[in-house]
């Protein structure tokens, strides 16, 4: 059974980019510039969440703390996706399990997420 990951990503360009690549990975994938609601992502049942910081001009990280406070979704990895400084401080306080610094190489990126899913990684 493929392993999903859903992509919450504000760029359209990074976006549909992201999403490409996982699925010439072997990845079921779903993107979307901002869910309408917690139960659209518990439908999915995604094994891992990518989720930009900046959604809307909305915080991701607000997004992030509900996701972990929902039973269905508490133990899927969420990785958070920004330019912001901070990022490293802002993964934590949200109890993200990781993070992922824009502009990233797209190589770096598979492999992050090859970590959280022990998927084996077809070459890019």
């Amino acid at each position: 059974m493929k392993k999903s990951v859903l992509i919450v990503e504000n760029d359209h360009d990074i976006r549909t980019i992201v999403e490409l690549i996982l699925l010439e990975q072997g990845f079921q994938t779903l993107s979307m510039p901002e869910p309408d609601d917690l139960a659209e992502i518990v439908v999915f049942r995604p094994d891992l969440i990518l989720l930009d910081e900046f959604i809307n001009n909305k915080p991701g990280h607000r997004l992030c703390r509900k996701i972990k406070q929902v039973p269905d979704l508490a133990g899927v990895p969420v990785i958070i996706l920004s330019t912001a400084n901070d990022i490293e401080l802002i993964a934590k306080e949200c109890d993200a399990n990781d993070y992922i610094r824009k502009p990233f190489d797209l190589e770096d990126m598979v492999e992050k997420v090859l970590r959280f899913l022990d998927h084996q990684s077809l070459a890019l």
